[in-house]
């Protein structure tokens, strides 16, 4: 808990012991935590998300729930149930 990202914490070795003999030590090797790096994928995201390369942008009348009211309206669509409602 409290670790940060991109930070270098600890160097240690480890060599291997038993009751007659220590062997060598390892190389060292510092414990850290890499940095975090992440994307949106648009062809993911939520229809209503318009994903850019720098920016998220939420777009209420966006994607697919347009298509399903416009659907509903002909009565080719799923019926006006909250089950099936599209924000869900």
């Amino acid at each position: 808990a409290g670790l940060k990202f991109d930070m270098k914490y600890m160097n240690f070795r480890v060599r291997a012991c038993n009751k007659a003999v220590a062997g060598e030590f390892s190389e060292p090797v510092t414990l850290e935590t890499k940095a975090f790096v992440f994307r949106l994928d648009a062809s993911t995201c939520h229809q209503n998300l318009r994903v850019e390369e720098l920016s998220v942008e939420w777009d209420a009348t966006g994607g697919k729930v347009q298509d399903v009211k416009a659907r509903e309206k002909d009565g080719k669509g799923r019926t006006a149930s909250p089950a099936n409602s599209p924000a869900r």
